[in-house]
């Protein structure tokens, strides 16, 4: 067995210990140990794409896979996936591979970037660190960021939005969600992380898969919109004229 492998079934072993007959906590396990997949081929392929070394690759999918460990702790023991009703998954999930010790067998180096990646996942910003620690918070943003925009269902809401969202969406950037009055604003929010997608590939893919068409149709047309469809566009479009 390869040390992926291995560290493959560890996971798979450990995901399983949270299987249960609550219909509600098992769905959501599932859902998690899809997405940590999917992840995990995903930064597979962004690593690819940015020509990192073998030794990298494997780094970035060993990351994908343990990004929401937390998540299953989270959902069996507070029933939700909302970190401000429950604990911050990517600080805990990052505990989590401490207490385990399931990647011992890396460097100090290597676990120390994995613990960082998985911290920051969720976090606004990536706070200033190593270029090899910067690096993959990037990817793992990106590579998360494209399977949530493929597999989460629209926002179901009126368009009740704060007046703060919106005037920060018309100069753009990334919004955060303590400034979340409604459902509504959640609406907002996925369409700032256009302004926190790190690399090039990854938002060209959100484009071609047509998630940013989805995003703006969404929203009502009026002044302020049509503000915030132009900057957005506009700021895509300077990122990906090469």
């Amino acid at each position: 067995m390869t040390e992926l492998q291995s560290i493959y079934q560890w996971l798979e072993n450990y995901i399983h210990t949270y299987y249960t007959d609550d219909k509600f906590i098992m769905e959501r396990i599932l859902l998690k140990e899809v997405h940590s997949k999917r992840v995990a081929e995903t930064m597979v392929q962004l690593a690819g794409q940015e020509k990192l070394t073998e030794r990298q690759q494997f780094l970035a999918e060993v990351i994908g896979m343990f990004h929401d460990i937390a998540r299953f702790r989270q959902v069996t023991e507070y029933r939700t996936f909302v970190d401000a009703e429950s604990f911050d998954h990517g600080t805990v999930g990052a505990e989590i591979l401490a207490e385990t010790g399931v990647l011992r067998k890396l460097s100090t180096a290597e676990q120390d970037t994995v613990a960082f990646a998985v911290t920051i996942h969720n976090k606004m910003l990536v706070p200033p660190a190593s270029p090899e620690n910067e690096l993959f918070a990037k990817l793992i943003r990106d590579a998360d960021k494209l399977d949530i925009f493929r597999i989460l269902p629209p926002i179901q809401a009126d368009h009740n939005y704060a007046p703060k969202l919106i005037e920060q969406l018309k100069i753009g950037g990334v919004l955060s969600y303590t400034d979340v009055k409604s459902v509504a604003d959640k609406r907002l929010i996925r369409l700032s992380w256009f302004y926190d997608i790190n690399f090039d590939w990854t938002l060209k893919l959100l484009v071609d898969e047509g998630h940013l068409d989805r995003q703006l149709a969404a929203l009502p047309d009026n002044q302020d919109t049509r503000v915030i469809k132009a900057t957005v566009k506009k700021y895509i479009a300077q990122r990906l004229k090469n």
